[in-house]
């Protein structure tokens, strides 16, 4: 009996007992579909979160902040001040970056106790160097800082939680921490990394450094962070890595070898995302591997259930001449078509489920890209028919080993 005549014979059993070969592929088509669904989500949210950080802050920004903890904290050492920016500035390796000092604090607004707000201190260079965009009015102007000018620039989300919305509000007064400022412009929503962090652009007042330094830090010299652009001939020279090396010894040199500071980079986000792509990815592998074990458990039983069925076909077979491997072999074929059309379906399954998922993500952020897994779709197929011929190997022995006198015999 020759390959396609075995083959025929599969589908006709398939056809004829469909109710079996449905709870046969059930299990593997789910564990197929929850490996193609899960790498196509995956892959679609690490697009988008490396367009949202690139919109957010760039992957050629390093940013030096305050350690709030920690054992340095507990060590003799200056706090993060303006004087830094300064020896970053006349550094050789970060010669032509742009480094501007963030001064930064949560302040209270309006009359109600708890009513709070972050309140930051800029200049005209934040506008392009955080890539803002002005949705009305205008930013923070050299005017304003050097007459200390009481104006604020407002995020679109803090236009609505502070003045009532954003229609109206240029020419409005706010009052912070007792201060009065007027509402010059407000910011467009602009890309956040979470909803976990501190702050974000949308979400805070915008005031001239000087007036910054003049109302809310009587410290004056410190600063919140300090934020370098590595220039492009730099980055494609040294790389961002020995950059980010040479601003963090500047620091710990001027603060007397302390490390009470922290510095914050694209390449460190990169290994964030790793990890935690590792640690989904394997969360997947998991999920799909115990489907595949269920559904290859399930083709085993409802193969011995079929050669139990089959035995008196069996010795009908073995009597006219079919060898032990061609009964092996059919029932092995079986399997392997059950496990095929499993991993196709599984497949198939994932791919509409990961698409829609991408269209309905894709309206409520205004992107989410749909990603093909390639390689998860073959390898979830090639599992799928490696699970129907390792599960299904011990029926096929089974049923090649029955004597064919007694499979003639049964009734």
């Amino acid at each position: 009996m020759g390959f396609w005549e075995e083959f025929r014979i599969v589908l006709d059993t398939l056809r004829t007992q469909r109710a079996r070969a449905l709870l046969t592929l059930l299990g593997i088509i789910l564990g197929v579909g929850t490996l193609v669904a899960l790498s196509s989500a995956i892959g679609s949210a690490g697009l988008y979160m490396e367009r949202t950080m690139q919109q957010a802050s760039g992957e050629d920004i390093v940013s030096i902040s305050r350690r709030w903890w920690g054992e340095e904290n507990d060590k003799p050492a200056p706090r993060l001040n303006k004087y830094d920016s300064r020896a970053l500035q006349k550094a050789r390796t970060l010669e032509g970056a742009m480094i501007l000092n963030r001064y930064s604090t949560r302040v209270q607004w309006g009359e109600r106790w708890g009513q709070t707000v972050w309140v930051i201190g800029a200049t005209p260079q934040a506008l392009p160097f955080y890539r803002l965009e002005m949705g009305q009015g205008r930013f923070v102007s050299d005017g304003d800082v050097f007459g200390r000018t009481p104006i604020a620039v407002v995020g679109s989300e803090a236009a609505k939680n502070l003045l009532k919305g954003d229609k109206g509000a240029i020419g409005q007064e706010l009052k912070l921490k007792g201060e009065r400022f007027r509402v010059v412009g407000v910011m467009k929503p602009k890309p956040s990394l979470g909803k976990g962090e501190f702050w974000t652009w949308n979400k805070c007042v915008v005031v001239p450094e000087t007036a910054f330094v003049d109302r809310f830090d009587a410290r004056g010299k410190e600063v919140s962070e300090i934020v370098v652009r590595a220039p492009a001939q730099a980055l494609a020279d040294l790389g961002l890595s020995r950059l980010v090396e040479s601003a963090r010894a500047i620091i710990k040199w001027r603060h007397w070898g302390v490390e009470n500071f922290k510095v914050t980079d694209a390449a460190e986000n990169a290994r964030s995302r790793m990890i935690v792509t590792l640690i989904v990815g394997a969360l997947e592998m998991t999920v799909a591997g115990v489907c595949l074990l269920v559904g290859g458990i399930n083709l085993m039983n409802i193969m011995l259930v079929s050669v139990l069925q089959r035995t008196r076909e069996i010795g009908v077979r073995r009597a006219i001449g079919a060898t032990r491997g061609n009964i092996r072999r059919t029932f092995l074929t079986e399997a392997a078509i059950l496990a095929g059309v499993g991993g196709l379906l599984g497949v198939a399954g994932g791919l509409a489920f990961a698409w829609l998922l991408a269209l309905v993500l894709d309206k409520a952020f205004g992107y989410w890209p749909f990603v093909f897994p390639w390689v998860e779709a073959a390898a979830g197929f090639g599992a799928a028919l490696v699970t129907g011929v390792l599960f299904g190997l011990f029926p096929a022995i089974r049923a090649a080993n029955l004597n064919p006198i007694d499979a003639l015999r049964y009734e």
